[in-house]
């Protein structure tokens, strides 16, 4: 079954099991959120800090950004820019001063001039953990703190209440604002409408006729929203609306935000399945690395794991994908995202973009080599390995997966099956 037949039921994030918690209850065991010692790549990096292995002098700024870029393994060219005021750091950000994400497939690292670095960093296990920077004139303190705040609304009803990644869409007034009654999307995704994405963000390069919601703010009139999708449409640079020599790179590339829509929504289903697995597994009362499936309790504990897997696999698989235009793309982001694509022999990669009718020439999500899928309990990592290879191989298109040409699903078969090395002995 799967999530849209469930969303009236799964609206408020409410999946009690049988023992009453709920599989969100994300402070409790088994997940223990704030007790466990988390191994994202900013505690991890902070413990070097800790130990003297490395040292961080750089002044704030740029400067310090750079480095933590470089600490981290970020690219500065995969920067994107959002002037809505959706941050903890309401009143530095706007329109003349926009705040700049750069994102791998682990940390997303945001910052604006005259203000302090935000870090959503991804525990293999826990999701995302946040951080932010000690305040501006503090030179002494720990320059990285974990903090509780960005909760509210990373673990709020947009996320079903566990911690998970934001890219709101908004109709922002020149403030940076939200208009509260304006209809609005909490994450960002390859399933919503383009012209309903990135109110509230820059966006610089070609997309033709086609419309979105960037660069431009909204206006009520006579009580009703408008917001004009072509005055700043198919721009190539964005220095008329601020200094863009105050960042580390002049854009917010469309083809990055494309990218960064479908890796944010990933990244949640991955994290939100994990979750699931593991409540059903404790609730169940099985070892962590069960994998038999059968051994779940009947019931609640069944459904939510299979819930969990039916929402990865539609979402790797892109479906409900909305058809783009051909746009252009940054050759130096294309070149950062690139950096660390698997190819097979045939140098083809899940990372091969497209960029036009969709984003990527192969229909299965490059997140299936993030650190996120390969620390799932191996029962969730299983289940989703079987469902792939029976609709990848199957001799007629499986239901809901019609998008996916018989020439194409094995582009990706054989693309795995050289670059995933922990894949099942059916796939081989």
């Amino acid at each position: 079954m799967r999530l849209k037949t469930l969303l009236p039921f799964f609206a408020l994030g409410f999946a009690p099991l049988a023992n009453g918690q709920f599989y969100n209850d994300y402070e409790l065991e088994p997940h223990g959120y704030f007790s466990r010692k988390p191994k994202d790549p900013v505690s991890l990096l902070m413990e070097k800090v800790n130990a003297g292995k490395v040292k961080i002098t750089e002044k704030n700024g740029k400067e310090l950004v750079a480095r933590l870029l470089n600490e981290l393994n970020l690219s500065k060219d995969t920067q994107v820019l959002v002037f809505s005021k959706t941050s903890l750091q309401r009143r530095a950000v706007s329109y003349q001063n926009p705040r700049a994400l750069y994102f791998n497939d682990s940390v997303y690292l945001g910052w604006m001039p005259d203000g302090r670095v935000e870090i959503a960093s991804f525990d293999p296990e826990l999701g995302p953990v946040f951080y932010f920077q000690r305040p501006l004139e503090d030179r002494k303190s720990r320059l990285l703190v974990r903090t509780r705040s960005c909760l509210g609304c990373h673990a709020g009803a947009a996320t079903n209440f566990i911690p998970g990644s934001l890219g709101r869409s908004v109709y922002p007034d020149r403030t940076g604002r939200s208009l509260k009654d304006a209809n609005d999307y909490h994450r960002s995704g390859h399933h919503i409408p383009l012209e309903d994405r990135y109110g509230g963000w820059f966006v610089s390069g070609q997309h033709g006729k086609m419309r979105h919601m960037g660069n431009a703010v909204a206006t009520r009139v006579n009580g009703e929203v408008q917001l004009d999708r072509n005055r700043f449409a198919n721009l190539d640079k964005l220095d008329r609306f601020f200094s863009t020599d105050a960042y580390l790179s002049p854009g917010s590339d469309i083809a990055a935000l494309l990218v960064f829509d479908h890796q944010v929504t990933m990244h949640h289903r991955l994290v939100e399945a994990a979750y699931r697995t593991r409540q059903s597994l404790f609730d169940s009362k099985l070892d962590p690395k069960e994998t038999e499936v059968r051994k779940l309790a009947k019931g609640r504990s069944i459904r939510e794991f299979r819930e969990g897997v039916d929402n990865v696999i539609d979402y790797m698989l892109f479906c409900e994908e909305v058809p783009i235009p051909q746009v252009s793309c940054d050759p130096k982001f294309r070149r950062a995202f690139s950096a660390n694509r698997r190819a097979d022999g045939k140098d083809r990669s899940l990372k091969d973009l497209r960029l036009d009718s969709r984003i990527f020439e192969n229909r299965c999500s490059f997140m299936i080599y993030s650190p996120s899928f390969e620390h799932m309990p191996p029962m969730l990592r299983g289940a989703i390995y079987d469902r792939l290879h029976q609709i990848l191989t199957a001799q007629t298109p499986v239901k809901g997966f019609e998008h996916l040409g018989a020439e194409e699903r094995t582009r990706i078969v054989e693309i795995l099956r050289e670059t995933k090395k922990d894949l099942p002995a059916k796939w081989l």
